[in-house]
C-alpha cells in the first residue's frame, strides 16, 4: 500500500487541475464540398484510381489551421476537423469527379480494382490568412496523373483559391475553407477532362 500511495496521490492532483476551472469546448467542423458539382458530358472510357493525398506533418493534425504572420502556421486551440483535411479532401475529390463523369470509374488505390491512370494529390498549404482582418482561407494543392501501364507522366499542376472570410474566428475560417476546397476541386476536375481529352 505504501507503494501505490504516492501514485495515488499523483491521480488525484491530475484530477484536481483537470477540473478546476471551465474549459471551453472543442468544436468540430465538417470540411464540405458546397458545390454545385459540375458535369462533364463526355466521360474518359479509363478507370481512375485516387490515392490518398499526401499531407506535412503539420496537416496530420485536426486543428484548424491559421497565421499572423508570414512565415508561420498555429491551430486553433478550440476548432478542429472532424477528419484530417489530405483525407477528407481526397473523399471529396472522389466524390466529386464520380458525379462529373470525368472516367468511366473512379475508385481509391487499394480497392482491387485494375486502373488505368492514377491521380496522385499533395495538400502543400490549408490555413486561415488571419494576418489581415477578417483575412482569406487559403488552399494550394499540386496534382499530377499517371499513365499506369507505361508508368508516364501525364501532367503536373497546382491549384490555388483564396477565398475571403466572412468573420474574424474559427467559424468564418471553417466555411471559406470550404469554398476553397470547392474551387479547387472544380478545377482538378476541369484540368483531369482537358489532359485526358
Amino acid at each position: 500500500m505504501k507503494r501505490m500511495l504516492p501514485f495515488i496521490v499523483a491521480l488525484m492532483l491530475a484530477g484536481c487541475t483537470s477540473l478546476s476551472g471551465s474549459s471551453q469546448p472543442v468544436t468540430h467542423y465538417v470540411l464540405t464540398d458546397p458545390g454545385p458539382a459540375i458535369h462533364l458530358p463526355n466521360s474518359h472510357p479509363g478507370v481512375l484510381l485516387l490515392r490518398e493525398m499526401d499531407a506535412p506533418a503539420f496537416y496530420q493534425e485536426p486543428g484548424l489551421a491559421y497565421s499572423r504572420e508570414p512565415g508561420t502556421r498555429s491551430h486553433y486551440e478550440f476548432a478542429q476537423w472532424a477528419e484530417l483535411p489530405g483525407k477528407r479532401l481526397t473523399w471529396l475529390l472522389r466524390q466529386r469527379l464520380e458525379t462529373a463523369g470525368v472516367f468511366a470509374v473512379v475508385a481509391p488505390m487499394g480497392s482491387g480494382v485494375v486502373g488505368d491512370y492514377q491521380l496522385n494529390t499533395r495538400l502543400i498549404d490549408f490555413y486561415h490568412d488571419a494576418s489581415v482582418q477578417p483575412g482569406s482561407a487559403f488552399l494550394l494543392i499540386e496534382a499530377e496523373l499517371v499513365r499506369r501501364s507505361r508508368g508516364e507522366l501525364m501532367a503536373r499542376q497546382t491549384f490555388l483559391a483564396q477565398v475571403p472570410v466572412a468573420s474574424y474566428d474559427a467559424a468564418g475560417a471553417a466555411s471559406a475553407m470550404d469554398s476553397a476546397a470547392t474551387k479547387v476541386i472544380d478545377e482538378i476536375t476541369v484540368w483531369l477532362a482537358k489532359v485526358t481529352g
